[in-house]
C-alpha cells in the first residue's frame, strides 16, 4: 500500500508509521531505522529516573528534536518507526508525551499510513490516538476471522473506531479460495483480495524492497485496486 500511495498523484505529503515493535514494515521496505521512538521513550525515562531535574527538563526541550530525528525522509514518504522499548511497565505520563509528539509531526502530512499489531493496542494506550480508516488483513482461515470478530468487538466497546470505517482486506489467496465465514453481526467492508503470488514470495525471502514491485505485478495491481476502493469509501 505503501508503493501504491507514494503513485498516487492525489496522496500529497505522505507519512508511514511501522507502530509493530517487530519492524516488519520496515523490513517489507528495506529500511533499517537508526532512531526510533521507542528509543526517544527510553532517553525520556532514563532522564525521569536520573533525580536530575536538570536533565528531565533537558530532554523534555528536545523531544520535538528526538521525535524529528527519528523520521527518515525519501523522495516519495517519510517513514517513522516506533520500535521496541528496552523497559517494561507503566509510563503513561512519558506516552502522553510522546504521543502530543507525534500528533504534532503528523500535521505536516496530507496522508498517514500505519501499520501495526494484530491488535488496537497502538489506538487505544500508545501515541497513535485515532485512524480515519481500520483495515484488517486476514489470510481466510478460522483463526483469522476470530480475530477480525474480536477487533470488530473491542473497536464497539471502546469507541475508538466506526463501523463503517472497519474495512477487510484478504492477502495470500487462492484462485476461487473461500475465507471462513464470520459471525452473523460481524459485517465490515470487504476491500478485495491480495493473490497468493511467486514474484512477492520471492521478494520477501531475498529481502528485496517490496517498493521495487513492477505495477504490473498482479499483487501490486490487486493493492491499488483495493486502496482505489477504500479511498471511494473513505
Amino acid at each position: 500500500m505503501t508503493h501504491a500511495l507514494a503513485h498516487r498523484t492525489d496522496t500529497g505529503r505522505l507519512l508511514v508509521i511501522d507502530a509493530d515493535p517487530a519492524l516488519g514494515l520496515a523490513l517489507a521496505l528495506g529500511i533499517e531505522p537508526q532512531h526510533t521512538i521507542a528509543g526517544v521513550r527510553d532517553e525520556l525515562l532514563a532522564a525521569a529516573t536520573s533525580g536530575s531535574a536538570q536533565a528531565e527538563q533537558e530532554i523534555a526541550q528536545k523531544l520535538d528534536y528526538l521525535v524529528f530525528e527519528s523520521l527518515i525522509e525519501y523522495e516519495d514518504y517519510a517513514f517513522l518507526a516506533m520500535g521496541r522499548s528496552r523497559d517494561i511497565g507503566c509510563y503513561c505520563s512519558v506516552n502522553d508525551l510522546l504521543r502530543d509528539a507525534v500528533e504534532l509531526l503528523i500535521k505536516d502530512f496530507d496522508c498517514v499510513l500505519i501499520d501495526g499489531e494484530a491488535g488496537l493496542e497502538q489506538i487505544n494506550r500508545q501515541v497513535i490516538a485515532a485512524v480515519d480508516s481500520l483495515i484488517c488483513v486476514s489470510d481466510g482461515s478460522a483463526r483469522a476471522a476470530r480475530t477480525v470478530e474480536t477487533l470488530w468487538d473491542m473497536a464497539a466497546e471502546n469507541k475508538l473506531v466506526p463501523h463503517h470505517s472497519f474495512f477487510l482486506v484478504f492477502n495470500r489467496q487462492e484462485e476461487r479460495a473461500e475465507p471462513a465465514a464470520l459471525r452473523s453481526d460481524v459485517t465490515p467492508h470487504v476491500l478485495g483480495s491480495i493473490p497468493q503470488d511467486p514474484e512477492l514470495a520471492a521478494f520477501d525471502k531475498e529481502g528485496r524492497p517490496l517498493t521495487e514491485l513492477s505495477h504490473n505485478n498482479p499483487a501490486f495491481k490487486a493493492v491499488n485496486h483495493i486502496l482505489a476502493h477504500l479511498l471511494e469509501h473513505s
